[in-house]
This record gives structure tokens, sequence and C-alpha cells, in this order.
């Protein structure tokens, strides 16, 4: 087909798919081993038309999602909950994995009907209330890949994430869907609305041309009047943006578990060393957070450095900034940088607890090896007296007479202090380490830091009321609850 003008250049046609294409893309809790993507996947332009650009997705494959199977569905075994206009034209499943190992599974369905029409479709889709062949949707992805079970017996279930792409052809600029049947299908409700509230994005790309739109929403995306290769190009950008979304959600909790984690050092530990096996296991897994947040959130937003196609990157933008991956990535990562930097000072106080127990242990033995090194020269002396010839050494007495018993004594005494002294310094660390431990935690301290610098109050925690017992005698009759109360007699 050649372009409209003087020059002739070929391009893909547009789409001519007589209804309406809803794809669903669903996050899934289920994790391949990233070294194995390679072998249990394949590119996605050896499965999908993407015209001119498919060397590109075929180059950076190993930065982009790769199918791990696509299964034709049976259209008359689908069954819905709210969408009762008829069925299907054609159904298809797809398995994505992405660079990370994790799964994404997508459902693309082709129907008769207008927008409006297959708004109840969406809402089905959107929240997985759709069976093929008495199957649900969940457990059918599930058994496709070998998961029966999450581990509780529970049957397999999609996670939060999870955005909507509606395509459709358009032939002339009447057909182009005007902004309420835009909202509406983007809401998924077929009520009015007022155009100055709205989250709606449109990428200036998309809507270019007069029989091109793109409307982008958080959960669903309408993209009309495009060729069959940008189709499934957004279509590997969109499942590119809910596996970033799950693993943005995913790096979140985990943060918070070493929040709590970290909040709750002082409470059981030991000595320096637990401190800082605590803390250096925090350290190692907030350094594989935010690799993880930074491969595969961060980088996973920009796709124009690997595919030069203008709609293609003007979709992919749009939609992260639209689904809020820009600012909650943002965000998340400092909260890791500064969670970091907690722990940082932290084990610099753990350190400096350290260095002040080596300090009295150094200062201990020195004091011990003096000590030993002046009662050995004492005894060489004593001992060395007994050796010399002089009267003042009886030869006929034996050492260990009554008459050297003043010497003995002295010995013992030197000997005893020297005990005493290494026990005292001894009792002495040791009350100074559970001084260390004791410390009040840093969550309380921050309360009472506030409380005396910004004027904040800190409360204790109330005791329980207690009701005084009634000591007056039962009426006869109970009074009616109904009634309104007497009025109070002051005298």
């Amino acid at each position: 087909m050649l372009s409209e003008g003087s020059g002739a250049i070929p391009f893909d046609p547009y789409t001519s798919r007589e209804h309406i294409r809803l794809t669903t893309v669903y996050s899934t809790p289920w994790t391949y081993d990233p070294v194995n993507v390679g072998q249990i996947s394949t590119r996605p332009g050896d499965i999908f038309h993407l015209g001119r650009l498919a060397k590109y997705y075929s180059k950076s494959d190993q930065q982009l999602p790769r199918v791990i199977r696509h299964e034709t569905l049976n259209c008359s075994s689908v069954a819905c909950q709210r969408w009762s206009t008829g069925e299907p034209v054609s159904a298809g499943l797809w398995h994505f994995v992405l660079p990370s190992g994790q799964v994404v599974v997508a459902l693309t369905l082709d129907v008769p009907g207008t927008f409006i029409e297959a708004i109840p479709l969406l809402e089905d889709l959107y929240y997985a209330s759709i069976e093929c062949g008495g199957v649900p949707l969940e457990q059918l992805a599930a058994d496709r890949i070998g998961c029966t079970s999450n581990g509780n017996e529970n049957a397999p279930e999609f996670l939060a994430e999870r955005h909507q792409l509606v395509f459709r052809r358009v032939d002339t600029p009447q057909d182009v869907p005007d902004d309420d049947t835009i909202q509406r299908v983007i809401y998924r409700s077929d009520l009015p609305y007022r155009t100055e509230h709205s989250s709606i994005r449109y990428p200036m790309e998309l809507n270019r041309r007069p029989t091109t739109v793109g409307a982008l929403g958080p959960y669903v995306s309408l993209l009309c009047g495009n060729q069959d290769y940008i189709e499934n190009c957004l279509l590997i950008s969109a499942v590119q943006a809910v596996g970033s979304a799950a693993r943005l959600r995913q790096v979140r909790e985990v943060a918070y578990a070493y929040v709590h984690k970290f909040r709750q050092r002082t409470a059981g530990q030991g000595g320096a060393h637990d401190r800082r096996t605590v803390l250096e296991d925090i350290s190692d897994g907030l350094s594989q957070l935010e690799l993880e947040l930074s491969y595969s959130v961060e980088v996973g937003s920009d796709i124009g450095m690997l595919v030069p196609a203008l709609r293609v990157e003007s979709f992919h933008q749009e939609l992260f900034a639209a689904m809020g991956l820009t600012e909650r990535a943002a965000t998340i990562g400092q909260m890791l940088t500064r969670l970091s930097n907690a722990i940082g000072a932290e084990l610099t106080s753990v350190q400096s607890m350290e260095q002040r127990a080596a300090d009295r242990r150094r200062v201990r033995t020195v004091v011990a090896v003096t000590f030993v090194t002046t009662i050995s020269g004492t005894l060489g002396l004593v001992f060395g007296f007994f050796g010399v010839n002089a009267r003042q050494v009886d030869q006929r007495r034996s050492m260990f007479d009554n008459h050297y018993a003043p010497i003995y004594t002295l010995i013992v005494a030197i000997f005893l202090c020297a005990m005493a002294i290494f026990m005292g310094m001894r009792l002495q660390e040791r009350w100074e380490e559970r001084r260390d431990r004791s410390r009040r935690r840093t969550w309380d301290g921050t309360h009472h830091l506030l409380a005396r610098e910004a004027g904040a109050v800190v409360l204790d925690i109330p005791a329980a009321p207690v009701t005084p017992p009634d000591l007056r005698l039962p009426d006869a009759r109970s009074p009616d609850d109904s009634a309104e109360p007497s009025p109070t007699t002051l005298g």
C-alpha cells in the first residue's frame, strides 16, 4: 500500500478488523529463574508481526518481554458474568515472561458490537470474571504453565496490577469516537462526566492523524486507527508496564518489612555482634531491592533507546505516567536510600560499641599482664631469697615451715588483690554493655525527640475504666428504656 501524496513510500496498511479487540494484561505471582528466561521463551519478533520494528525488538530481546506460549481458545466455551451481548469472534491466551523472570498473562478477545456494549465485558475481563469450558481464567492460566496451587492449597490468583487495551479500526474522521464515549470506555462506566475532572492522557504521536485516537487511563487504554504492528508493539509495552507495576509493589512490601525489622531491632537482641548481623542482613536485602527497582522498573520506563518509533515511545512513556509508576518508583527509591542511610548510621554506632568493648578488653589484658609480670618478678625475688647463702635463710628449716608464713601470706594477698581487680573490671564492663543494650528504641526516641524539640505530646496508654458496682437495691420493675429521662432536681 502506498502513502498519500506525491511520494510513493510503502508502509503497512491500517488494521481492517471489523470487530473490537479487547486485550487484558494480568500480573501474576509466578516467576522463573532469570537465568533460564532465554531457554523457555521466544523472541516477540518470532511470534508477533512487528513490521519494520522487528529487528529492533529482536536486537533488544534480553531487555523486553518474551513469549512463553500462545493458545487459541474455543469461543463457544467462553462464559462471562455481566456481558451477554453475544460470544467472541476469536479468543487467545498469552503467557509472557519479563527479563526479571516474572510471568504476565494476556487474554485477547475479538467481539462484535459497539464500545458501549463492550463495557460490561471490560468489567468482566478486568476482574477475571470469565470462564473457558467451565474453568476460571486464573485456574486455566495457571494450569497451562504447570502451577496448580500457591502452597496454601488455594486456587491460583492474579495480582492486583492489570491493564486493558481496546483496539478498533477507524476508516474516516467521522468514525472517531467522541470524548464522552472515550471516557465511558476508559472508566468502564456508562455514566456522564465532567471534562475538567479526568485523568485521561492523550499521547501526541497517537493522535496526530485525523483517523487515529490514543486515550490512556490508569487501567484502560483506547487505541483506534493504528496498524497491526503498532498494536502489537503497544501490547508489548503494556506487558512491560504491568510487570513493572507488580514488581514495584513487591519491592515496596519488602522494604516495609525491612523497616519494621529495623524498628524492632532492639527487642530481644544480644550483643553488638547480633545487632551487626541483623543490620548486615537488612543492608544486603536493600542492595538487591535497589538493583531490582532500577532494572525492573526504572529502566523499563524507557523504550526509546531500544525501539526508535515515536508512536511506541509516546505510548510507553504516557502509560507509565498514567499508571503512576514514575512517581512511585522515585518515592520508593528515596525510601530505600533513607533506610540505607539509617542502617549505615546504626552500623557506625555498633562499630563504636565494638571499639569501646575492644578498648576495655585491651585495658583489661594490659592490666592483667602487667600485674602477672609484677607478681612473677616478686616471686622471683622471694624464691631467689631462699637460694642465697645468708644467715637469714636457715637450711635446717623447710621452706614450708611456719617460720616463713608471713612471706606466703603476702604472696596470697597479692594474688587475691589481682583477682579482685580483674573481676571488678569485668563486672564494670558487663554493666556498661547492659546499659548500651537497654537503650531506648529508636522509634521511641523519635517520639520523645519530637516532644522535646517540636512540642509534640507523648501519651501513655490509658488504664481501662473501672465501673463501680451498683449498690442500689433493684426496683420492682425496670424502667422503660424508650421513656424520656426525667429532669434532674437540684436542691
